[in-house]
């Protein structure tokens, strides 16, 4: 795994050594703490730059989402590019987004509150990211380095919009000399204070029954080579037999993963299978699987809902993998419950939904590669791919027409129309797309499945 060479990671870390040495400029954390922040005493003298710009750019900036959507993938993409398996792993990924998320809103914050930065605490989805480092085992040389990338990349976005802002150049020399002070205070005070975090968090996870358990996941998540039964009895889960996976996450982004258990182990219960092995993916989202001897009936599978409590109080969410057999399998259908996971989150699933993967494989396969997916609905559909209500309309109708096999009678029944007004959709469709739909029948079947997750 390509997280850097190795350092000492033990519980012994000398915190404030190791902040020592993330005197690198650039990038700034992020942060989500604004409630933290007005906590914090206020600035010593001389702690925050007296420069008017400092506030005025930070008040305009924590208004502008955009910008800070812009900076926050920067920073992002600067992170995996230093520590390539952060961005292998999508859970550890998001996790890094949303930790930069969090630490540029409380950097923004303090900086407009006038807030001494050596007041930083790692806000809460700062901590989320530190805990899932530690139970994914990955040492605090990488955790330390993603503050060190985080700074440079934030400072290089932080020194152009003061230039931009900034005319005169004394008063830009001087915003400049105080801001890096205040913003290497900053980043030292979060990288220590994050060392500590782990320090602590990896004491009491080696202790722990759910690191063991955690760990045999992953092994078996991996592929890598293990003992079946031996694992089963450390899961307290037989897997010689078939698997149903799920994956469950919450539209709230302040739900945590443990809160999500009893909507899980509710939505599982009519199977009969029993209690579900679960483990912690990342924030908000929780892993679960459940086994059959016997395997489990279609109509069953089909028939799993969310508690509308559930729904109502987490905005809960739940894909499923289709059942598959041992070790492969027990790996296999949780990859597939990822999958439909990923299309759900791109066609924008409501709380409460239940995502099959094999009612949505054609779309989970072709979208696996995003940019080329959308490559290939704009080569197939073009004109169809805008969200207003024309485009919508026809591609409905083009997808009902082809599915019916090109029947305009089947369609209109399925549809709740006319035949003729399915003919008139489809001679506007052919002249839109500029081509007869003939000989075309699976690349625009396969379009149109993928068309909801790419459409802007």
């Amino acid at each position: 795994m390509d997280y850097g060479p190795p350092m000492d990671d033990g519980p012994g870390i000398d915190a404030q050594d190791r902040a020592g040495s993330v005197r690198t400029p650039g990038g700034a954390a992020d942060g989500a703490a604004a409630d933290r922040s007005t906590a914090a005493e206020p600035a010593a003298d001389g702690a925050t730059p007296d420069s008017p710009a400092w506030t005025e750019l930070a008040a305009r900036l924590s208004t502008e989402s955009a910008w800070r959507r812009r900076v926050i993938e920067e920073i992002t993409d600067a992170i995996v590019r230093d520590l390539p398996a952060f961005g292998r792993d999508s859970e550890l990924a998001a996790a890094v987004r949303d930790s930069v998320d969090d630490n540029a809103r409380l950097f923004i914050a303090m900086v407009e509150r006038g807030v001494d930065p050596a007041s930083a605490e790692p806000p809460a989805m700062a901590g989320a990211f530190i805990r899932l480092v530690v139970h994914r085992g990955i040492p605090v040389d990488a955790l330390t380095q993603t503050y060190r990338t985080a700074h440079g990349a934030f400072w290089r976005t932080w020194v152009s919009e003061l230039r931009s802002a900034i005319a005169d150049p004394q008063e830009l020399a001087t915003a400049l000399e105080q801001g890096s002070g205040y913003m290497f205070t900053f980043i030292d005070t979060l990288t220590a204070k994050a060392q500590r975090l782990y320090a602590e968090e990896r004491a009491r996870w080696i202790r722990s029954a759910d690191a063991v358990r955690a760990q045999t996941i992953r092994e078996l998540l991996d592929g890598l080579p293990v003992d079946a039964a031996a694992a089963g009895r450390r899961l307290r889960h037989a897997l010689d037999r078939e698997h149903l996976a799920v994956v469950a996450w919450s539209t709230d982004g302040g739900v945590g993963a443990p809160s999500l258990e009893p909507a899980l182990r509710d939505a599982l219960a009519p199977l009969g299978a029993g209690q579900p092995l679960t483990t912690v993916l990342g924030t908000g989202l929780l892993a679960g699987w459940v086994g059959s001897r016997n395997g489990f009936a279609p109509e069953d599978l089909r028939a799993l809902r969310l508690d509308p409590g559930a729904v109502r109080d987490l905005g809960a969410i739940v894909a499923v993998g289709t059942p598959s057999r041992g070790v492969d399998g027990f790996r296999q259908a949780h990859h597939e419950a990822m999958h439909a996971r990923r299309v759900a989150q791109l066609r924008l699933a409501p709380p409460g939904s239940v995502v099959h993967y094999d009612a949505v494989a054609v779309a989970a396969l072709a979208s696996a590669d995003q940019e080329q997916a959308r490559r290939f609905v704009e080569e197939q559909l073009g004109p169809l791919l805008g969200g207003d209500r024309e485009s919508v309309r026809l591609a409905e109708t083009l997808e009902a027409y082809l599915e019916e096999h090109a029947s305009p009678r089947r369609a209109a029944a399925r549809l709740g129309v006319h035949e003729n007004t399915v003919a008139a959709r489809i001679r506007t469709t052919e002249t839109r797309l500029g081509r007869p739909l003939a000989g075309r029948t699976t690349e625009l079947l396969v379009a149109l499945r993928v068309l909801p997750l790419v459409r802007g």
